[in-house]
């Protein structure tokens, strides 16, 4: 079946991309919120209807567009519904559990044609990573790098300077930084797939072929690009975009590598509007990379926070509809997985006290030897075989 493309001239290269992706496309085109909803009403039918209340939203709406309604903060969306409701004559003891959990749908429906698709796989995602959190003593001795040992020294300024000489407190404090050292991780992974599962956005998937920086229309057709929109209307361009968590994540090296996959990216694409992002920030001084990208690529466009999300999701309430699916996706897994830093840091400080009452040591001391002493053949250069065969 053929797929026709909206909003391309008829001889752009975009034609040459693989029936699948195409689809992609279409549906990026048609799920977009005035598509979608063609009016404020039929917007909050949707969110009522979603969590199964039998009410209906003003007819003066039908009057109004959807993003009127679908673009507004949390808060203005609570009071927005505490009103609807109000009308509706919805008890006061429920009205408020109501307009939250109305607010939380919304933002979830102005973000995704399929919410709860998403939210499926997001907590999926953070269930499994949740595997990974430090729960017993071993997980905060050593990383997964041998080498990554627990600092002796760092945990005596921890318990000494920050945690009022309090041991477990100390403990606690490495668990959780642990813990978000590894999330840390993840969520730049979530961002790029949240964020191309967005209404209007299109997720460029891994490349399958076996170099990923060579542009191949059917297998690679957008190398460095994260997420990529394709016009939502006539008269708009192709965009691109590569996104990070933050301006410090890449280094120049790193960024000149990027710019360099962009510039073949503009090649390739006529009129294509090429992005940089960092989502999490509130200027451009100190982006680490910006003036390398734009040396090698001066076309692109370098954005961060409240700019980017605008761009990214097409609504001056984007940062919100990123940390909505999170914060719904995150207490789920919470939920399932029962996952305490509490209960953790008890078994792992009684791990350490139990050792070093066995040693004859104090708590301390116990670490030190723990992270400085092992196999002398492993501790001296001379003598340090590894994975070499000793000559």
């Amino acid at each position: 079946m053929t797929v026709e493309l909206q909003f391309f001239p008829q001889r752009h290269p975009i034609h040459r991309l693989s029936g699948e992706m195409k689809r992609e496309f279409n549906k990026a085109q048609q799920t977009i919120l005035s598509v979608a909803f063609p009016d404020a009403f039929s917007f909050c039918e949707r969110v009522f209807s979603d969590l199964k209340l039998a009410i209906t939203p003003p007819a003066e709406m039908k009057n109004t567009p959807a993003a009127a309604v679908a673009d507004r903060e949390l808060a203005n969306l609570v009071t927005l519904f505490d009103g609807m409701l109000r009308s509706a004559n919805i008890p006061d003891s429920a009205r408020r559990m109501h307009a939250d959990n109305l607010s939380r749908r919304a933002q979830l429906i102005r973000a995704f044609d399929c919410p709860d698709t998403v939210l499926d796989w997001v907590t999926t995602k953070v269930v499994q990573i949740i595997a990974d959190l430090p729960k017993t003593a071993a997980d905060i001795e050593v990383g997964r790098n041998p080498g990554d040992v627990l600092d002796p020294y760092l945990l005596a300024a921890n318990q000494a300077l920050l945690c009022e000489g309090d041991f477990k407190q100390a403990i606690s404090a490495t668990v959780t930084h642990k813990a978000l050292m590894i999330l840390e991780g993840l969520m730049g992974h979530l961002h790029e797939e949240v964020i191309g599962r967005m209404r209007g956005n299109v997720r460029n998937p891994e490349p399958r072929s076996d170099n990923a920086e060579i542009l191949d229309f059917i297998f690679n057709p957008f190398p460095g690009a994260d997420v990529v929109q394709p016009p939502l209307h006539n008269g708009d361009c192709l965009r691109m975009h590569q996104i990070k968590s933050k301006t410090g994540t890449l280094n120049s090296s790193g960024g000149k590598r990027l710019a360099e996959q962009m510039r073949q990216l503009r090649m390739a694409y006529p009129g294509v509007e090429l992005y940089s992002h960092s989502l999490v920030g509130n200027t451009l001084r100190g982006h680490r990379s910006m003036g390398g990208m734009l040396r090698v690529e001066p076309s692109l466009i370098v954005q961060v926070g409240q700019t980017s999300f605008r761009v990214l999701t097409g609504s001056a309430s984007g940062a919100e509809l990123l940390v909505r699916v999170y914060q719904t996706a995150f207490e789920l897994a919470a939920n399932q997985t029962g996952y305490s830093v509490e209960t953790m840091t008890r078994a792992i400080a009684k791990t350490f006290m139990e050792r070093a009452e066995a040693e004859g040591e104090g708590y301390l001391e116990a670490v030190v030897h723990q992270s400085t002493r092992g196999d002398a053949a492993n501790l001296d250069s001379r003598t340090y075989t590894g994975g070499r065969n000793r000559v």
